[in-house]
């Protein structure tokens, strides 16, 4: 009785992994979190293939509306690994953000803010916010570092105060002439406060008033310093952690602020109702479903920018214009959302009509700082955090303003400033310090800078200081070279290919302008020459290899490419060639390949960038080189075809047409398992097959001249999962080392594919 075929085997693999994840899925949807878990571990892969999974179990589903997230969170927090759990929580933040992003004119047209409304309440924010809150407060190492940057990076300052607790201001922004295109007058943003008793309705009830200012003209809305400012302060209580539904309650009277049935207020000026609304007074009494609101965002750009909806009464917090209690004071109500498409009157702001600024009360210039840096707000991060240092008593902190504001500087290209920063944090304890802040990504970002700039020339230097503030420089393109390879090693293919066609063609202007240096710089050829060729590279791996050798014939094209950089251009149109089953002229081009390699140097070239997608040593690229044309070869002989025939008569019974449709199918079924045993030789450094693995701690494996390489140009972390890391904790993967050179021998490979299928 003759074994399965390799076609069998890939069947049998690929049906068990649809079973098994519909199986994860319908335990999810029956909110078994526990038996999802059991369903999910049993998958085949699961380690490289984990990211995959999680995207296929829980994006539609999710973005369907169809899953209980508390229940995913259960999930999520039940895996073997942090990491799968963050993995996760990225899949809910990418499902979430993309379908709350508000779209053109969702601020205040009516249709598109209702839309928006409905749309958000189905993506809760506040529940992811909490489960990182949770995970930050016990995980260490790599997993807490990253948590930390979702927590920044994902949560709005809005909604990290309310999972702390802090108190929050409410400012309308409709009298700001604040629009989608152009920000506002900050100084005529109104607060919301509760009022002593000269502001109180009756025995029950206090009028939510905002504060238009004092003097004849009010041209600035500014807070008394003589007032307390503790009754323009409100707590938002969530009254239900798994959406973003809140109770407002005042700070200083501690009362619930909600929109009342009693005492309708008269119609604005299109007819229509409008409702009062109050703090009620009785604090041993929750003011009901009217005193629940929902936070809108309104803003990707402003996080703190929000729409109050009360879903009781069905309408919005605003502020009326027309509408003031007295000089200094104007009243604060609800309405519905204008008709159909209709946006509010320009003097009632537009389409920022119910905007409302929330931010906490008291934010310490480093949280402003930190928030600003994120925000990508460099200029306001490097201001804010200068503040910092000299508010912060504790040195231990300033570890994390020097970190902040050092990168901040670095990416406005103030050059000239990063050096005594990175200096600060060496005398208070240097990487070590960094790592333990969770800072050694931002630490090695300038290191990789300033280790630039040393082995740079004096001229090169003040070049790069003249121009620190054009965007035309070579170390942006070594930054988002950098920015390109954190990606790569991640195999976020897409997001490293806009980093590295940003650095492929922008335009340096460190060269001399002299007509006989008028030429490129080699470094800055080679980085250019190294980034079209990780672009190539990273749509190898998404299986396009036409935009690969487009990427590649445009290197190969540069002017004073190296012997070295020429012989890595060809290895790869081999590879192109190949994946696209042109055997013959893969070979050709890959004899070339490893022609130009022989004539260079065998000395390693110094690489002073991270060593992913980096041009390798000539030695290394020999060998990489010789195991390719290997590949090449016997899936040009058809060697695998006879081997992987366990029954010699089995394609001949049937007539030619059926002999010829299963040699087919013999041939892209071997080539297929091939390619699927090739992947976990390859480095996830350079996506290039390794000759030295080496393993990690973390269980990562890497070929060991690339990490360490990585390790003396990077620092000393895992690229991966950006734990601490040393040479001395690499070990060799003999297991692996023994199976490659088992699959790579000529008749021992067609015996080891033969034996799969049987």
């Amino acid at each position: 009785m003759q074994g399965g075929t390799p076609h069998d085997t890939a069947a049998r693999l690929a049906s068990n992994v649809e079973p098994l994840l519909a199986e994860t899925r319908a335990h999810l949807l029956h909110k078994e979190p526990d038996r999802a878990r059991a369903s999910f571990l049993r998958l085949p892969e699961l380690e490289s293939r984990r990211k995959a999974y999680l995207e296929a179990t829980l994006r539609d589903f999710y973005a369907a509306g169809l899953f209980d997230v508390p229940v995913l969170l259960t999930f999520l927090e039940a895996l073997p690994s942090w990491h799968w759990t963050l993995d996760g929580c990225a899949v809910l933040h990418n499902v979430s953000s993309a379908l709350r992003a508000p779209s053109s004119g969702a601020g205040g047209g009516g249709n598109a803010l209702r839309a928006l409304e409905a749309r958000q309440r189905k993506f809760p924010q506040l529940p992811l916010a909490f489960f990182l809150l949770k995970l930050m407060s016990h995980l260490e190492g790599g997993a807490r570092v990253r948590a930390e940057s979702y927590w920044y990076a994902w949560v709005s300052p809005t909604l990290r105060a309310v999972a702390s607790g802090q108190p929050l201001e409410l400012k309308i922004l409709s009298r700001t002439g604040r629009s989608e295109y152009r920000q506002g007058d900050a100084s005529k943003e109104e607060l919301l406060y509760a009022p002593g008793n000269a502001g109180t309705f009756d025995n029950d009830r206090r009028n939510a008033l905002c504060w238009v200012g004092e003097g004849n003209d009010n041209e600035m809305a500014t807070w008394p310093n003589d007032k307390d400012r503790t009754k323009a302060q409100w707590r938002l209580i969530p009254s239900d952690v798994h959406t973003d539904t809140f109770l407002l309650q005042s700070v200083k009277f501690e009362e619930y602020l909600y929109a009342a049935d009693y005492a309708k207020f008269k119609k604005d000026a299109r007819g229509k109702a409008r409702s009062r609304v109050f703090t009620w007074r009785k604090q041993a009494e929750s003011p009901g479903p009217a005193g629940k609101w929902q936070l809108v965002s309104l803003s990707v750009e402003e996080r703190d920018v929000f729409a109050l909806y009360n879903p009781y009464q069905r309408e919005f917090l605003y502020s009326p214009t027309a509408d003031l209690l007295d000089s200094k004071r104007r009243h604060v109500l609800t309405r519905a959302a204008p008709d159909g498409a209709r946006e509010a009157s320009t003097t009632e702001g537009g389409a920022m009509w119910c905007a409302w600024r929330i931010s906490p009360a008291q934010q310490s210039s480093m949280e402003r700082g930190v928030e600003a840096f994120f925000a990508k707000k460099y200029p306001v991060a490097v201001e804010q955090l200068t503040q910092a240092l000299q508010d912060l008593p504790d040195n231990t902190q300033h570890v994390k303003c020097f970190a902040y504001r050092m990168t901040a500087n670095l990416r406005l290209r103030r050059f000239d400033l990063v050096a005594p920063d990175f200096q600060a944090i060496q005398e208070l304890g240097g990487d070590k310090a960094a790592i333990f802040h969770g800072l050694a990504h931002l630490w090695e970002e300038n290191a990789s800078y300033l280790a630039a700039m040393a082995n740079s020339s004096p001229d090169l230097q003040i070049q790069a200081i003249e121009i620190s503030t054009s965007p035309e420089n070579p170390f942006f393109m070594r930054h988002q070279l950098s920015k390109g390879d954190d990606y790569f090693v991640r195999r976020d293919f897409q997001a490293a290919i806009v980093c590295y066609q940003e650095a492929a063609t922008c335009t340096p202007t460190t060269t001399s302008s002299s007509a006989e240096n008028s030429m490129e710089d080699p470094e800055t050829t080679r980085q250019r020459v190294r980034a079209y060729v990780s672009c190539a590279k990273c749509f190898f791996a998404l299986d396009e290899s036409e935009n690969a050798w487009q990427y590649l014939s445009i290197a190969h094209d540069i002017t004073g490419v190296s012997v070295e950089g020429e012989a890595a251009i060809l290895l790869w149109k081999g590879k192109c060639r190949r994946a696209q089953k042109a055997y013959d002229e893969s070979l050709e081009l890959l004899e070339k390949a490893f022609d130009r390699a022989s004539a260079a140097s065998a000395a390693s070239v110094g690489l002073s960038s991270s060593a992913a997608g980096a041009p390798m040593s000539a030695a290394v690229l020999k060998r990489s080189i010789l195991m390719e044309m290997k590949v090449v070869g016997l899936l040009r002989q058809g060697v695998y075809d006879t081997l992987l025939s366990t029954d010699e008569n089995g394609v001949k019974t049937n007539g030619n047409g059926v002999k010829e449709d299963r040699e087919m199918g013999t041939s892209g079924d071997a080539e297929k398992m091939l390619t699927q045993m090739m992947e976990m030789f390859h480095c996830p450094l350079s996506l290039e097959l390794m000759d030295d693995p080496v393993t990690t701690p973390d269980g990562n494996t890497y070929e060991r001249s690339m990490i360490e390489q990585h390790l003396e140009v990077n620092g000393c972390f895992d690229p991966l999962t950006r734990a601490p890391l040393t040479k001395s904790q690499l070990h060799p993967n003999r297991a692996l080392k023994q199976l490659m050179e088992t699959l790579l021998s000529d008749h021992r490979l067609g015996l080891l594919l033969a034996s799969c299928s049987t």
